[in-house]
């Protein structure tokens, strides 16, 4: 199961790319109110705090990349095209951040909500779009 949600090898169908997302975060989730717990009353904690949080974001950063990559060559496609999924959403969120240190919300607003649609519009387009009938390039659907 942990082979599923941290190795890019293979394809993973729209239902298995659904229930493997809630099992990360709720393996992420529950991890990481373990770890912390203890810590909430902690003096001088912060340290170990912020290493565990560290830690849990390169965990779901790498599972969800996993994931996604899985995904995309379900639907013949390379895991490369993660890349402009990712940073084309960015860029727009980086740009309302822009303009809004430059004290013009409307712009800021804009673009903060463009950059939104289109990672709201990749996500839907992972979860439900059918991928390629039989044998790919990545192999046969599990």
């Amino acid at each position: 199961m942990l082979y599923a949600l941290f190795s890019w090898d293979g394809r993973l169908g729209r239902l298995a790319y659904f229930g493997y997302s809630i099992l990360l975060v709720t393996i992420l989730v529950v991890l990481g109110l373990v770890l912390l717990l203890p810590l909430r009353n902690a003096e001088g904690a912060t340290g170990v705090t912020v290493a565990i949080m560290v830690i849990l974001t390169v965990m779901g950063t790498v599972g969800g990349f996993c994931l996604a990559a899985k995904r995309l060559h379900d639907l013949d496609l390379s895991a490369w095209h993660y890349v402009w999924m990712v940073f084309f959403p960015a860029i727009f969120n980086g740009f309302g951040a822009a303009f809004r240190q430059l004290d013009m919300p409307g712009p800021a607003l804009m673009t903060a909500l463009l950059g939104l649609v289109i990672s709201f519009g990749i996500g839907l387009y992972l979860l439900f779009w059918p991928g390629s009938d039989g044998a790919n390039r990545f192999g046969e659907r599990p």
